[in-house]
């Protein structure tokens, strides 16, 4: 038996119902994840995760399109081990016409991103700063700087990779308690 539940419908309090399917239209699903509802309990922690994707994934940062963000999402799940996030990201990828020999490739060489300069950058840095953040230096950021990025770009850029790190916590801590034995 899994450790967790998924909380029935009639279990979800209104608010926690109304915030669940905000999160559905804004990705654009036709249900919402489990590893979102079995925290369904918890209106602090939906609201969290809600407010945080708006925030910080889904209108920030708003130059960079969804093809480059989720790029950056698949990358980060991969490096992580998320299959959830990682199966998500390329789900969205294949629905732009990215097939799965192009995003194994890209898996495999990061640096080998079909996109233009800045927006291969900006994967490359939210890739950086969501998988080694304990190793990031003020060069580091001289160096996006020198890359054209402003100060508020590279802000933006830490906040996605903090959102889809904090993500990818709730959601393979989710999958791991939904498992059955």
């Amino acid at each position: 038996m899994a450790f967790f539940d998924i909380p029935a419908d009639e279990e979800l309090s209104p608010a926690v119902r109304q915030m669940l399917d905000e999160y559905r239209r804004l990705m654009g699903a036709e249900t919402v994840s489990p590893t979102w509802r079995a925290y369904g309990r918890s209106p602090k922690i939906i609201e969290a995760r809600l407010k945080a994707f708006q925030n910080l994934s889904h209108q920030s940062p708003a130059k960079f399109q969804w093809d480059v963000r989720n790029f950056a999402i698949m990358l980060i799940a991969h490096a992580k081990r998320c299959q959830g996030c990682f199966a998500g990201a390329r789900f969205a990828l294949d629905k732009l016409g990215f097939d799965e020999a192009t995003l194994d490739g890209i898996c495999a060489n990061p640096g080998a991103l079909p996109l233009k300069e800045r927006d291969r950058l900006f994967v490359h840095y939210a890739l950086k700063i969501a998988t080694s953040s304990a190793d990031l230096r003020r060069r580091d950021f001289e160096e996006m700087a020198e890359h054209g990025f402003s100060k508020e770009e590279i802000q933006e850029i830490i906040a996605f990779a903090a959102y889809w790190t904090m993500n990818m916590v709730f959601t393979q801590s989710a999958m791991a308690a939904l498992a059955e034995e």
